[in-house]
């Protein structure tokens, strides 16, 4: 298990597609799109988050913009 202030890589899926003007804010993420099992657009933020205060703070700017959270993963390797 990771420390709580340590940097972790995480894997992001949110519903939709993430517009190129945003995808600045997002520094080092990746971005990838695809489609979910009904086809419907998801797009995957991947990437090593600082800490778990950068987390929080990630999730709640993703949901100021009301953009619909599929899950938030911890990649452990």
């Amino acid at each position: 298990m990771s420390h709580p202030d340590q940097m972790t890589h995480y894997t992001i899926r949110i519903q939709g597609g993430v517009d190129d003007t945003l995808s600045e804010w997002f520094g080092p993420m990746k971005i990838e799109h695809g489609a979910d099992a009904n086809g419907q657009p998801v797009a995957i933020l991947s990437g090593d988050v600082v800490d778990q205060a950068a987390l929080v703070g990630l999730v709640r700017h993703l949901h100021g913009l009301g953009i619909v959270l599929l899950s938030v993963e911890q990649d452990v390797s």
